[in-house]
């Protein structure tokens, strides 16, 4: 179970860098479009998930006799929710460069959110 939620925190790291990063490179183009804004949000909204999902993980003492399965389940709900913020800003993004661009990217993102409900998520979410 620790190596699970090791594992867990690492790869919400990893999100959380790669969401910082695609939000700095953003502020820094100088681009007047809407849909600037709207990526500014999803990204810090993907970056806060993964960076607090990566912390709560990685500070669970599993020695101690706390309620690990409802902190748990609390870090999964902000891990899914900086993958739906992710996966949506980098749809968006193409919008950034043209109307072509923009279809393409949004068609692979929502493609993606199926994928990612679809087959993946499916397995452990239960909707009852």
């Amino acid at each position: 179970m620790e190596d699970s939620i090791r594992q867990l925190a690492l790869i919400s790291s990893v999100l959380g860098g790669f969401s910082f990063t695609f939000l700095s490179a953003l502020l820094t183009t100088g681009s007047q479009k809407k849909i600037k804004f709207w990526l500014v949000i999803m990204l810090m909204i993907a970056s806060m998930g993964f960076l607090l999902s990566a912390l709560g993980w990685s500070l669970m003492d599993f020695n101690r006799g706390h309620d690990l399965q409802s902190h748990h389940q609390m870090l999964v709900r902000l891990l899914i929710l900086g993958l739906l913020a992710i996966i949506s800003a980098l749809g968006m993004s193409g919008w950034l460069y043209d109307r072509k661009t923009g279809i393409a990217t949004s068609a692979i993102g929502l493609l993606s959110l199926f994928v990612l409900f679809v087959f993946i998520l499916s397995k452990y979410i239960s909707i009852t």
